[in-house]
């Protein structure tokens, strides 16, 4: 479990809502989620976590796993590392990039993590695919700490919410109470 990160001054300036000296995150046990309008930081915390040397975590570092839209993508290209992946990447000339997403997010191996940290899981996904993923993300939190990156309220119910905005729930919950607003039925 990772308790805080110490962001290296490299990622600090890219947070603008920390103190560029003194730029801590602290997380809890279970499901954490990172919120704030884009650019406030939210990826730039998760590739700090994952696979940056100079910022100190309180925690293990080795147990990370860390989860992109890119790595889930299997039009990506390259080489295959498993039979699985094959598959995939040949059901991705297919399909949706939503449905790649969801059918990697569904086929993640779990080894060794202790935690696992994923950005932007709703990207490409309808409402109900989003649903199905925070539940299953829910789900993998009572095993692992699991930190998301996310503009999305579906991925922010039942979690630790790190705010890297400036009062980034109210603002996106009014934004979408007016845009719904504007549809009629």
């Amino acid at each position: 479990m990772i308790k805080s990160i110490k962001l290296c001054i490299n990622h600090s300036i890219k947070v603008s809502k920390l103190d560029r000296h003194n730029a801590n995150v602290n997380f809890q046990p279970g499901y954490n989620v990172l919120i704030g309008r884009n650019g406030s930081g939210k990826s730039t915390v998760l590739r700090a976590m994952a696979l940056c040397p100079m910022c100190r975590l309180t925690g293990d570092r080795n147990g990370i796993k860390y989860i992109t839209t890119e790595t889930l993508n299997p039009n990506v290209g390259g080489t295959f590392a498993s039979r699985e992946q094959m598959i995939q990447g040949i059901r991705a000339m297919f399909r949706s990039h939503g449905q790649c997403v969801l059918d990697s997010l569904r086929n993640q191996s779990h080894a060794d993590e202790t935690v696992v940290l994923i950005d932007s899981p709703e990207t490409g996904q309808d409402l109900e695919n989003c649903l199905d993923i925070h539940h299953g993300l829910l789900k993998m939190a009572e095993h692992y700490q699991v930190i998301v990156a996310t503009n999305s309220l579906v991925f922010m119910r039942n979690g630790n919410l790190i705010d890297l905005g400036n009062q980034s729930l109210p603002l996106l919950v009014e934004a979408t109470r007016k845009l719904a607003g504007d549809f009629r039925m």
